[in-house]
């Protein structure tokens, strides 16, 4: 099931990539809330998704995965025999969620069986299925991330930043193969977005419901990534009550029908998980084995994969967790190759031609950490830091994870593919305000906001209408521009 060559179902898979093309546009243009923007939404959506489909198919129907490899791209494979065995047994569709609830009986099962669905229902298993179905995931992505910066920043950041992660390199390939990556970043942009919304808006039961609904759903597709969700849902939740409390709104029969809708939500969402008992049966042993030896046990396989097939890419780590400096130890190095690996030494002993691939982008990426991250990132958390405290809880959520789990270049550069858009978030945050040093005297916001974009060099800033930011006016003497959020 895993060769390279030979029919990989290009007409099932150009069928199904068209069927979910067209579920993708009605989820992109159904929007309330972002429905000024919903044509921009589309057209990113629609590249991003031809995009990495073509990607796809040029991968596997023209031989490149022989150079890219997929040694982790095999879950189709699993996926067809799965649906294979599902059809000999007579399986009809009334019975096939029964059958599903079985994802939650073991761990990483979760693509597996969302591919066996696919199978089973198209009665066709092919490799570009599996690639049209992880492309119009990919392509969903985009347009969360874009709403996601829409809901914090403005129009002009959240489309800057949209286009870049619909053309970033490493996050097209990671969409056009067969592996669990594009998934488990859509649910994740899911959980953002809801709790980004939820920070937002308050007590919103359809933001809370889809905040918890998707940390389950993240259960069978990787765990530790559901409970970074679950942590930044509850502290959104907490900071809500927080907030209330303060302002003596926590008994104000608004809010009690609110927490009482809220309460009602969270039931409703999990109650899934707890019909079939599956779900928090596999919870709770996630958590019992997350811990320490987990995180040794990981790194040791980490760091020996791939050598059997020339890849060189593990960094054994002989760090002791259960100490201070060997934890903090840790976290170092895993956090300086979470950010930046590979290093130029690691290319001058590589033998893998995936790795000397991966050049090009990297040195996009070095320069716009330096250029636009860092300072987009030190512009928007010294002004919104309460807004922003859902994403900075995410990134730091994976950021300490990854870094810890850390042992492998390769495995490392395929998990910061997750952080990557949110990251690029602040990145068009800081290539916007870029021009700030340069701006004189300028004349004071004149509608819902004002966000200086990037001019010409050495010319003076231009204010730029953006609907969700406040410029306030700069003094002659050097009096400093803070943005205001704005209701």
């Amino acid at each position: 099931m895993g060769d390279q060559t030979g029919d990989h179902g290009l007409y099932i898979g150009g069928f199904v990539f068209v069927v979910m093309l067209a579920l993708g546009s009605l989820a992109t243009l159904g929007t309330r809330r972002h429905s000024d923007s919903r044509w921009v939404q589309w057209y990113i959506f629609l590249t991003a998704a031809c995009i990495r489909f073509s990607t796809g198919f040029a991968i596997y129907e023209w031989g490149l995965i022989r150079i890219l490899k997929d040694e982790d791209g095999t879950g189709w494979a699993g996926g067809a025999d799965l649906a294979r065995s599902w059809q000999e047994s007579s399986l009809s569709l009334w019975e096939l969620p029964g059958r599903v609830a079985g994802v939650f009986q073991g761990q990483h099962e979760g693509y597996r069986y969302l591919l066996a669905v696919l199978y089973f229902i198209t009665g066709s298993p092919s490799r570009l299925s599996a690639v049209a179905l992880n492309a119009v995931f990919g392509a969903l992505a985009c347009v969360l991330v874009f709403r996601v910066a829409a809901s914090l920043f403005d129009g002009h950041v959240a489309r800057r930043v949209a286009l870049w992660t619909c053309f970033w390199p490493s996050l097209i390939i990671w969409s056009s193969l067969t592996v669990k990556e594009p998934v488990v970043i859509l649910l994740e942009a899911c959980a953002l977005y809801a709790c980004v919304r939820l920070n937002e808006s308050g007590w919103s039961p359809r933001h809370l419901f889809l905040a918890a609904a998707v940390s389950g759903l993240l259960i069978p597709f990787r765990f530790y990534a559901a409970i970074v969700s679950l942590l930044v849902m509850s502290v959104t939740v907490g900071a809500l009550g927080r907030r209330a409390l303060r302002e003596n709104r926590l008994f104000a029969p608004g809010t009690r029908r609110a927490s009482a809708r809220v309460l009602l939500t969270v039931i409703l969402s999990l109650t899934p998980l707890l019909l079939t008992g599956h779900g928090l049966v596999a919870y709770r042993e996630a958590m019992n084995q997350f811990g320490v030896p987990f995180v040794e046990d990981f790194r040791e396989r980490a760091s020996t994969g791939g050598a059997a097939k020339g890849a060189g890419s593990g960094v054994p780590q002989a760090y002791n967790l259960r100490t201070v400096g060997g934890f903090a130890a840790a976290l170092g190095v895993g956090a300086s190759h979470l950010l930046l690996a590979p290093f130029p030494w690691q290319f001058a002993r590589a033998s893998s031609l995936r790795m000397l691939l991966t050049l090009p982008e990297l040195l996009i990426w070095w320069w716009l950490l330096v250029v636009a991250v860092i300072p987009g990132a030190c512009y928007a958390l010294r002004r919104r830091f309460g807004d922003l405290r859902p994403l900075v809880l995410f990134l730091l959520g994976f950021g300490v994870l990854y870094s810890l789990l850390f042992a492998n270049v390769g495995l490392v550069f395929r998990q910061r593919a997750q952080l990557l858009p949110w990251l690029l978030i602040f990145g068009s945050v800081g290539w916007g305000v870029r021009a700030l040093p340069r701006c004189g005297s300028r004349p004071a916001a004149e509608g819902p906001g004002d966000l200086p974009d990037r001019g010409a060099r050495g010319a003076p800033c231009m204010a730029v209408p953006t609907g969700s930011l406040v410029v306030s006016e700069a003094t002659s003497t050097g009096g400093s521009q803070l943005p205001q959020r704005t209701q």
